[in-house]
């Protein structure tokens, strides 16, 4: 009786080892199928097509695309408009453009007679502002006409000796019997388009002609600049040959401002 529990004792201890050899047999072949699985998908390549990542990358790049034509297209019209508004600017000062020329004349076709006229005309399409005029003569400045030509000519002394007579027979009178002279201030006077300045005139007679004369041949030696500026304050200066060069303003020189203080 003892020993046959003992023989089936022996049995049941036989089978259980077989079962877990059996177990673990099982499961080395499971983890053996797992390990080559996970060595098969390590060796696999990456899967192709569209993944979060590059789907990310490619709206950043379509936003920078976006942003850099916006950004172009802001720019052709900021570009439009300014070239725009620069053509307007060019416009409206063609349309307001002064256009001076010095001029000189030593003989009058409608009274037939030898007149000196030194004149200062604008035939451009807007207004002028002469600020002053300036004669250079054996490189002295000059920016009165009767300075110039006492300068050159003597004038001064022709006036004195004409007042003396004057003043000698009043009853006659000697500025239309000898020949007077006519001269203008050139300081701060404005030009219309189209219109013309005489600024200074004399008709030549026997009493005067030697002085007449002297001036009409030294007037060639005279240098002129002529200062003026538009309506939309672009100033230019124009010279004896009518050269005309566009400058930043039409300051009076400070020697002509002190001079002008001390009269």
């Amino acid at each position: 009786m003892s020993e046959q529990p003992k023989q089936e004792q022996t049995q049941q201890a036989s089978d259980s080892n077989q079962e877990t050899l059996h177990a673990l047999s099982e499961q080395a072949v499971l983890d053996h199928h797992d390990d080559k699985k996970h060595k098969l998908r390590a060796k696999r390549p990456p899967r192709k097509g569209l993944t979060r990542s590059k789907i990310n990358s490619m709206l950043a790049v379509c936003a920078i695309v976006i942003s850099a034509a916006s950004f172009y297209a802001t720019y052709l019209q900021a570009k439009a408009s300014q070239e725009q508004v620069a053509a307007a600017k060019r416009q409206l000062k063609a349309e307001t453009l002064p256009w001076l020329k010095m001029g000189y004349s030593n003989f009058d076709i409608n009274q037939e007679k030898q007149y000196i006229n030194i004149n200062i005309s604008n035939s451009g399409t807007g207004p002028a502002m002469v600020h002053y005029i300036e004669y250079i003569y054996n490189d002295e400045n000059h920016f009165h006409i009767e300075e110039l030509l006492d300068s050159c000519c003597s004038l001064n002394a022709y006036k004195e000796a004409l007042a003396e007579i004057e003043q000698d027979q009043r009853d006659i009178n000697y500025r239309n019997a000898f020949g007077w002279f006519a001269s203008s201030d050139t300081t701060n006077f404005l030009l219309a388009d189209g219109e013309e300045f005489n600024v200074f005139m004399m008709q030549k007679t026997n009493f005067n002609s030697g002085l007449w004369q002297q001036i009409d041949q030294s007037i060639f030696d005279v240098k002129v600049n002529a200062c003026y500026c538009s309506i939309l304050k672009h100033c230019y200066i124009v010279d004896e040959k009518s050269n005309i060069e566009e400058v930043q303003s039409c300051d009076l020189p400070k020697q002509e401002e002190t001079q002008a203080l001390t009269e």
